[in-house]
C-alpha cells in the first residue's frame, strides 16, 4: 500500500508540474479583449464593397452589442477562408489630437469587425472577427455567436439590398 501511495503522489506531482509549465509559458499571451470607444463607423458590404456610414441609431445598436459581448473572444489561430461578407470599420478619419488629454483606454483607435453572413463558407457563419489596427499591435480575435446574439449585426446589413455571394 505504501508503494502505491508514493507512485500516486509522484504521478500527481508530475501532472501538476506539467500544468504549471504550460501555464507559465502562455499566461503572458492571455489578455482580456478591450474595445476602444466608438466614435464613428462605416459598413462595407458584399463583393462590390458598397460603403455607407452607420446612422446614429445603428451606431448605438453596435455600441450596445459591443457592451454585451465583451467575453468569449479568442485569438485567431488559422486563416479564414475569405475576407468575409461585411466589414464594420470603426473610428476612421478622426482627429486624435482632440483626445490627447484622455487616458489610454479612453482614446479611440481604428478597428474592424469582419462578419460572415452569406451562404458561402457556411462553417464560418455567425462569426465576428475583431481586427485591431493600432500602432502598438495588430491582432485578430474571433467570437462564435449564436443566432440571437448575432442578429443585431445581421440586421445592420439585411435591411439594405446588396449582392450576396453564390455557391461556387
Amino acid at each position: 500500500m505504501r508503494k502505491q501511495n508514493i507512485i500516486l503522489t509522484l504521478v500527481l506531482i508530475v501532472c501538476l508540474a506539467i500544468v504549471m509549465i504550460i501555464w507559465l509559458s502562455v499566461r503572458d499571451k492571455i489578455q482580456p479583449v478591450t474595445f476602444p470607444p466608438v466614435v464613428n463607423a462605416d459598413l462595407v458590404v458584399g463583393p462590390l464593397h458598397k460603403k455607407r456610414s452607420l446612422t446614429p441609431l445603428e451606431l448605438e445598436s453596435v455600441k450596445k452589442w459591443i457592451r454585451e459581448n465583451q467575453k468569449g473572444w479568442g485569438l485567431l489561430h488559422k486563416n479564414p477562408p475569405s475576407t468575409g461578407d461585411v466589414e464594420i470599420r470603426f473610428n476612421r478619419n478622426i482627429d486624435l489630437s482632440s483626445y490627447s488629454n484622455k487616458s489610454e483606454v479612453e482614446r479611440p483607435y481604428p478597428f474592424t469587425f469582419v462578419l460572415w453572413l452569406g451562404i458561402s463558407q457556411a462553417d464560418w457563419n455567425n462569426r465576428v472577427f475583431f481586427e485591431i489596427i493600432n500602432n502598438n499591435e495588430n491582432r485578430v480575435f474571433i467570437k462564435d455567436c449564436n443566432e440571437s446574439s448575432f442578429d443585431p449585426l445581421r440586421k445592420l446589413v439585411d435591411q439594405y439590398n446588396y449582392e450576396r455571394t453564390d455557391f461556387p
